[in-house]
Protein backbone atom coordinates (compact mmCIF):
# COMPACT_ATOMS: atom_id res chain seq x y z
CA UNK A 1 0.00 0.00 0.00
CA UNK A 2 1.56 3.00 -0.67
CA UNK A 3 1.52 6.21 1.35
CA UNK A 4 -1.62 7.66 -0.35
CA UNK A 5 -3.29 4.88 0.14
CA UNK A 6 -2.63 4.55 3.30
CA UNK A 7 -3.37 7.99 4.27
CA UNK A 8 -6.64 8.19 2.78
CA UNK A 9 -7.89 4.43 4.55
CA UNK A 10 -6.57 6.96 8.19
CA UNK A 11 -9.05 9.92 6.62
CA UNK A 12 -11.61 7.49 6.50
CA UNK A 13 -10.94 5.93 9.58
CA UNK A 14 -10.92 9.65 11.61
CA UNK A 15 -14.08 10.08 9.96
CA UNK A 16 -15.96 7.56 11.07
CA UNK A 17 -14.42 7.57 14.34
CA UNK A 18 -15.38 11.53 15.42
CA UNK A 19 -12.62 11.94 16.85
CA UNK A 20 -11.14 15.62 16.95
CA UNK A 21 -8.02 15.66 14.64
CA UNK A 22 -5.95 15.94 17.53
CA UNK A 23 -7.54 13.00 19.09
CA UNK A 24 -6.84 10.75 16.33
CA UNK A 25 -3.37 11.96 15.40
CA UNK A 26 -1.39 11.30 18.57
CA UNK A 27 -1.70 7.65 18.97
CA UNK A 28 -1.08 7.21 15.14
CA UNK A 29 2.02 9.45 15.37
CA UNK A 30 1.07 11.76 12.98
CA UNK A 31 1.02 15.80 12.92
CA UNK A 32 -2.03 17.56 12.68
CA UNK A 33 -0.54 19.85 10.03
CA UNK A 34 0.14 16.39 7.90
CA UNK A 35 -3.10 14.63 8.40
CA UNK A 36 -5.24 18.11 7.43
CA UNK A 37 -2.87 17.95 4.58
CA UNK A 38 -4.01 14.48 3.66
CA UNK A 39 -7.31 14.76 4.66
CA UNK A 40 -7.81 17.71 2.13
CA UNK A 41 -6.40 15.60 -0.68
CA UNK A 42 -8.75 12.44 0.42
CA UNK A 43 -11.90 15.22 0.31
CA UNK A 44 -10.78 16.20 -3.40
CA UNK A 45 -10.35 12.87 -4.60
CA UNK A 46 -13.79 11.77 -3.54
CA UNK A 47 -15.44 14.75 -5.41
CA UNK A 48 -13.06 13.70 -8.33
CA UNK A 49 -14.31 10.19 -8.14
CA UNK A 50 -17.88 11.30 -7.96
CA UNK A 51 -17.85 14.06 -10.63
CA UNK A 52 -16.16 10.72 -12.82
CA UNK A 53 -18.99 8.63 -11.57
CA UNK A 54 -22.01 10.50 -12.29
CA UNK A 55 -20.99 13.78 -14.26
CA UNK A 56 -22.53 15.87 -10.99
CA UNK A 57 -21.55 16.41 -7.26
CA UNK A 58 -24.36 16.67 -4.88
CA UNK A 59 -25.76 19.92 -3.99
CA UNK A 60 -28.12 20.75 -1.55
CA UNK A 61 -30.56 22.99 -2.81
CA UNK A 62 -33.71 24.84 -0.44
CA UNK A 63 -36.55 26.71 -1.93
CA UNK A 64 -37.69 29.53 0.49
CA UNK A 65 -41.60 30.68 1.17
CA UNK A 66 -41.36 33.08 -1.60
CA UNK A 67 -41.66 30.92 -4.93
CA UNK A 68 -39.09 32.91 -6.55
CA UNK A 69 -36.16 32.77 -4.46
CA UNK A 70 -33.60 30.08 -3.60
CA UNK A 71 -31.14 29.27 -1.43
CA UNK A 72 -28.17 27.14 -2.76
CA UNK A 73 -25.70 25.24 -0.15
CA UNK A 74 -22.51 24.06 -0.77
CA UNK A 75 -20.66 21.26 0.58
CA UNK A 76 -17.84 23.57 1.81
CA UNK A 77 -20.62 25.68 3.56
CA UNK A 78 -20.87 27.87 1.51
CA UNK A 79 -24.65 29.73 0.14
CA UNK A 80 -26.14 31.61 -2.31
CA UNK A 81 -29.37 33.50 -2.33
CA UNK A 82 -30.98 33.63 -5.31
CA UNK A 83 -34.46 35.49 -6.59
CA UNK A 84 -35.42 34.65 -9.97
CA UNK A 85 -37.14 32.12 -11.94
CA UNK A 86 -34.76 31.57 -13.97
CA UNK A 87 -33.56 28.41 -14.43
CA UNK A 88 -29.79 28.86 -16.72
CA UNK A 89 -29.13 31.01 -13.83
CA UNK A 90 -29.64 28.65 -11.22
CA UNK A 91 -28.42 25.82 -12.65
CA UNK A 92 -24.96 27.95 -13.26
CA UNK A 93 -24.99 28.48 -9.23
CA UNK A 94 -25.59 25.29 -8.73
CA UNK A 95 -22.25 24.40 -11.18
CA UNK A 96 -19.89 26.46 -9.68
CA UNK A 97 -19.01 24.68 -6.78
Amino acid sequence: MDQSEEMFKLVREWRESGLSKSEFCKPHGITIAKFGYWAGKEKLAARLTAEKAGGFVQVSGQQSASSDSYQVAYPNGVKVNYQGNDLATLSQLIKLY
